[in-house]
Order: C-alpha cells, then sequence, then structure tokens
C-alpha cells in the first residue's frame, strides 16, 4: 500500500469513529429528553420548553419563560374578594339579663317586679317574721324617700296581718285620703291598703290579693309617694 492510500484509510477511519460518536450523543440527548418529559407529564409528542437567556444589565442574566409558561395569579382573600359578603353576626343584640344569685324565693319575687318600676333588688336588710323572701329595691321613678320593701309571704292572710300591724300608728282611727297625706285604713282594688305617719316619715302600705305579696314605702311628704304608687305595674305571676 503506498502511503496516500495508508493516509485515506486513516482519515476514513477517523470519519467513521467521529460520526458514530455524534451518534451515540445524539442518541444520549433524546433519552434525557423523553425523560424530562416524562418527569414533567408530557407525552412524546409534546413540545419541550424552551428557556430565553436575555442580558438585563452587565454582569447578569435573566430567564425569561417561553410562551407555554403560566403566570399564577394568588387566589383573593375574604376580605379582598368583591363577591364575598361579610358573616351576618349572630345571636341577639339585646343584653341578657344577668343570672340570679339569691335564694329561690327571693329570685322568684324579683321575677315579679316590673323593672320599669323597681331595679338593684337585693335581699332586704330587715325582713318581717314569717316571711318566703323580701327585697329592698331602688325606685326607678321619684317618690319614695329611701329604698321600697317588697315581701313573698305564704298566704294572703299573712300579707295582710304584716300591712295592718302599721295600725299602731294611727293617731286617731279616722279614714282619710292617702293623697293629701291623711292616716288611711282599708282596701285598694287590688288588696289592703294602710297611709300612717311612722315617725318623720308618711308611710303607705298595700297588699296585693291573690299572689301573697305585700310591699311598704316611705317619703317626707306624701303626694309625690301617692303619685309614685299610682303609676306602679302590676306584678307578674
Amino acid at each position: 500500500m503506498s502511503g496516500r492510500s495508508a493516509q485515506r484509510a486513516r482519515t476514513s477511519w477517523r470519519e467513521r469513529v467521529h460520526w458514530e460518536m455524534v451518534g451515540a450523543l445524539a442518541g444520549i440527548g433524546g433519552l434525557i429528553v423523553a425523560l424530562a418529559a416524562l418527569r414533567t407529564g408530557g407525552g412524546p409528542d409534546t413540545p419541550t420548553p424552551t428557556v430565553t437567556v436575555t442580558a438585563s444589565s452587565p454582569g447578569t442574566e435573566s430567564a425569561t419563560p417561553s410562551s407555554r409558561s403560566r403566570s399564577r395569579t394568588p387566589k383573593p382573600t375574604a376580605e379582598e374578594d368583591p363577591s364575598t359578603e361579610p358573616a351576618e353576626p349572630t345571636g341577639s343584640t339585646e343584653p341578657a339579663r344577668s343570672a340570679c344569685v339569691m335564694t329561690p324565693g327571693e329570685c322568684r319575687l324579683e321575677k315579679m317586679l316590673g323593672s320599669a318600676d323597681l331595679r338593684n333588688c337585693r335581699p332586704a336588710a330587715r325582713p318581717p317574721a314569717g316571711a318566703v323572701a323580701a327585697l329592698d329595691c331602688t325606685a326607678v321613678r321619684s317618690g319614695p324617700g329611701h329604698d321600697p320593701m317588697i315581701v313573698l309571704f305564704r298566704s294572703d292572710a299573712d300579707a295582710e296581718t304584716w300591712v295592718e300591724s302599721y295600725w299602731w300608728a294611727l293617731h286617731d282611727g279616722r279614714g282619710g285620703n292617702c293623697a293629701t297625706g291623711a292616716e288611711y285604713k282599708g282596701t285598694w282594688v287590688r288588696g289592703k291598703l294602710l297611709c300612717t305617719l311612722n315617725g318623720p316619715y308618711y308611710a303607705m302600705s298595700w297588699t296585693y290579693t291573690g299572689q301573697s305579696v305585700a310591699m311598704t314605702a316611705e317619703a317626707w311628704t306624701p303626694q309625690p309617694l301617692y303619685a309614685w304608687w299610682q303609676g306602679l305595674s302590676l306584678l307578674s305571676d
């Protein structure tokens, strides 16, 4: 073999090795692309997304996704979403009445009273003998000189006996008009009524027949006390 023939043979062998290496590298590249497509959920027909690198400033690079890239917008919260209406508050807006912490009899008596007339009830400082329950309450409207007392008895007879016990304070026993400050012992439309002087005070005591309740109130002058008594609400059952 001549020198020129040997040289052509070596060149042909190098070219063959070169193209075989190119084919092997192409096969490896195709395998890598296929594996990447499987990992990203794509199929063999799914084009591979490309990333274009553009220079934004000297010394830095920014990656710009291709047209297949999707930007995710954060979902608006309830405060930002205008289609979301605020929840309506539940429950009653009226203040709840505090639970009674007195004895059952005192709680029952307090429940019978009208809140428009008496409030801030508490156990009476000097309950009468034989009372089931007795309360001292603050008058809402002006009239009494100090807190009236309300008493619950076991029977109407016990309530009437307690009211009539004030009879000893009457000076002459004449039946007068309570509105003018006179002394009186008798009845009214709902039970017994007594108007008399009790020391420096003018006192009025009365009963509620059928409910075994009696009340007493005092004032320096009779007219405001009588007007307050006339405006009292009925007791509840």
